[in-house]
């Protein structure tokens, strides 16, 4: 066999062997199609829209922003404000025992005010129960079980202005706090595994919701949301478009 040929033989197999070969993308919020078709319909979408004026990969990401106004009162309470993009996958994905492996990117063109607002969080579809989220604080990211009140962890500059950020998560999902679990890191950097239970019942339907989720207040607020992914393994989870984490955008 000439040398040349035996040497793309085993070339080519190692390629069908190795993990960024078998990845399997299993769901991706890009915006690419030029609209919001990739998510499943969003939280007061007025607030939402798709855009070319800021991406983290490609060239559309999405766009949130709120106001003070009476359109993003949520279910008629006054004191709250939201608007968000919504995923879930299909049932069974969720179930106790698997695995979820999921990112996102956002972008924020100035600091949030120094109120808590929500930048997404994982929620059952049958008792609406939110088991874990992410946090913004002017310019602190931090993450917690929600059910806890003190935060697992926080960055005072996971939410600095003028930079794409990006959040890597597994999540182990149980409803046996020893056993339940989520991994997450932050522009590439590892912030542990904590234990909790994460799961409300063994057969819930986890849904992600990402945007701002905010006590009301009249300041005019956007974030970019970009890059949304969920795949079957973790090499690809954190490989993937991990050279745009700190792109910035023209003003």
């Amino acid at each position: 066999m000439d040398h040349s040929f035996r040497l793309l033989s085993v070339c080519m197999l190692l390629a069908a062997i190795s993990p960024a070969a078998t990845a399997s993308i299993l769901w991706q919020g890009n915006f690419e199609t030029g609209d919001t078709s990739q998510w499943h319909t969003g939280i007061n979408p007025a607030g939402l829209s798709v855009t070319t004026q800021c991406a983290f990969e490609g060239k559309y990401s999405g766009k949130v922003r709120l106001t003070g106004d009476d359109a993003f009162v949520w279910n008629g309470n006054k004191f709250l404000n939201r608007s968000e993009f919504h995923h879930r996958g299909t049932a069974g994905m969720t179930y106790e025992g698997k695995d979820t492996f999921f990112a996102f990117s956002f972008y924020l063109p100035q600091k949030l005010t120094g109120h808590k607002h929500e930048l997404g969080y994982w929620e059952s579809d049958k008792s609406w129960q939110q088991t874990l989220r992410f946090n913004i604080t002017g310019t602190e990211l931090s993450f917690q079980e929600s059910a806890a009140k003190d935060v697992l962890w926080k960055l005072p500059e996971g939410a600095v202005p003028g930079q794409w950020h990006r959040v890597a998560m597994q999540i182990h999902w149980s409803t046996d706090p020893k056993i339940g679990s989520a991994e997450v890191w932050v522009n590439g950097e590892h912030m542990g595994k904590h234990h909790f239970k994460n799961l409300p019942a063994r057969d819930a339907l986890m849904f992600t919701q990402i945007g701002i989720l905010r006590t009301r207040e009249p300041a005019i607020e956007e974030i970019f949301i970009d890059g949304a992914l969920e795949t079957d393994n973790l090499t690809e989870l954190l490989e993937r478009d991990r050279h745009q984490i700190g792109k910035t955008c023209v003003p």
